[in-house]
């Protein structure tokens, strides 16, 4: 869901600053809503409203509204990054982010996230990977959450924002979390696991 992808994007307070990765990006949702944030890109500017049609408001104020939105964008070279085990996923979140107006800003790669290594010295990553609900994948949760885990320490400086479900998530993933925020993806209750520093 895009609202609950930029809620997690503003947890990290990312602004487009430094480098940003989704190492389990699905179909794309968190970077573009991380590409939109950092344009300061005005929510529903390109949708339709049915306030629109009211007689009693002049249709140039539409137009005035949206030419305002745009004159304060911001125009800079980012560095947003989304990657999934899945090729797939990932022509998918191309096309969406395409859709979206930022396919030119968010580069999208086919790669394991239990190898994510990143050369930059520091960044962000917000993710959502796999909570392992149905029956039979919990263990293959809790295993790519360790894999993720061991592999995310090996990278110096990369804050981390990450949403599960899972109970044992810091016993799996190896690490606690600096802090914790209790949320809901639809109606499963999750937390997001923040880390700031190792």
């Amino acid at each position: 869901k895009e609202t609950m992808a930029a809620a997690m994007v503003g947890f990290a307070r990312y602004r487009g600053r430094d480098d940003f990765c989704d190492p389990f990006c699905g179909s794309g949702t968190i970077p573009i809503e991380a590409a939109l944030i950092a344009l300061n890109r005005a929510p529903g500017l390109g949708r339709e409203f049915s306030a629109m049609r009211w007689d009693w408001i002049d249709k140039g104020v539409w137009g005035e509204a949206r030419e305002e939105a745009r004159s304060k964008e911001f125009h800079g070279e980012y560095h947003i990054v989304g990657s999934d085990i899945d090729a797939h996923s990932v022509n998918l979140a191309q096309e969406n982010a395409a859709r979206a107006g930022v396919g030119d800003i968010v580069r999208f790669e086919v790669a394991d996230a239990t190898k994510f290594a990143r050369t930059t010295e520091r960044g962000v990553i917000v993710t959502n990977p796999p909570y392992g609900e149905r029956i039979g994948e919990k263990d293959e949760a809790e295993e790519l959450y360790r894999a993720f885990g061991a592999a995310w320490r090996r990278s110096e400086n990369w804050k981390l924002y990450l949403l599960s479900s899972h109970t044992e998530f810091e016993r799996c993933f190896g690490a606690e979390a600096d802090r914790k925020r209790k949320l809901y993806n639809g109606m499963i209750k999750c937390d997001l696991f923040m880390y700031y520093k190792r």
